[in-house]
């Protein structure tokens, strides 16, 4: 019995403790789903004052020869200081795309609205993992 306690204190007393290294792991609250042809710069997601839009990912499936791609600005539709956010991802009829991490990945800069862009002769089904913090 004495051996057993011996044991325990021992094991108590001389444990590290695990320390995190880095920040917080943020996820995504929020999600954007969307079924469309080719359409031009789409506002998808309106700024909040004070906060940040946030992506965790997005995912996409092309029923037919299409292109999609996210980007970000401010104005009708981010037609002011157009920025890329990702590239423009090739979509072959029946083919899909996927990046979501499940976690923060990038945040707008301020003021920013989250636009979609799709291209091409079929529809693209578009879902974009977000937040707004």
């Amino acid at each position: 019995m004495k051996k057993l306690a011996l044991l325990a204190l021992l094991l108590s007393c001389g444990a590290a403790q695990a320390q995190p290294i880095g920040p917080p792991i943020i996820g995504c609250n929020q999600i954007f789903q969307v079924t469309q042809g080719a359409v031009a710069l789409t506002k998808i997601v309106s700024s909040v004052t004070g906060k940040l839009i946030s992506l965790c990912g997005w995912a996409a499936n092309g029923n037919g020869a299409a292109t999609v791609q996210l980007q970000y600005g401010t104005g009708t539709n981010c037609g002011t200081g157009t920025t890329s956010l990702t590239p423009a991802v090739s979509l072959a009829a029946n083919t899909s795309y996927s990046d979501h991490p499940g976690f923060v990945f990038f945040s707008l800069p301020s003021g920013n609205d989250l636009c979609l862009v799709t291209t091409g002769a079929g529809t693209s089904n578009v879902m974009v993992y977000f937040g707004v913090f």
